[in-house]
């Protein structure tokens, strides 16, 4: 330690003040809410009766497992 820091008074060393330019304002918030009106909906019914057909119960678990 005493290699790099030597004992005794240190030297004064001059200081060197620059100022910072002023920050530039920030823009005034606009405040505006904007409201959409809803979406229209369109809705498409289409029943398809397509019949009941019989089945084995059998040859559905065998073609389609339990």
């Amino acid at each position: 330690m005493e290699r790099w820091i030597p004992y005794g008074p240190q030297a004064k060393r001059r200081t060197l003040v620059q100022r910072a330019a002023a920050p530039l304002p920030y823009p005034a918030p606009r405040n505006v809410i904007i409201q959409y009106e809803q979406a229209p909906a369109r809705i498409v019914r289409n029943f398809q009766r397509l019949g009941v057909t019989a089945a084995s119960p059998s040859a559905y678990v065998q073609t389609y497992g339990l």
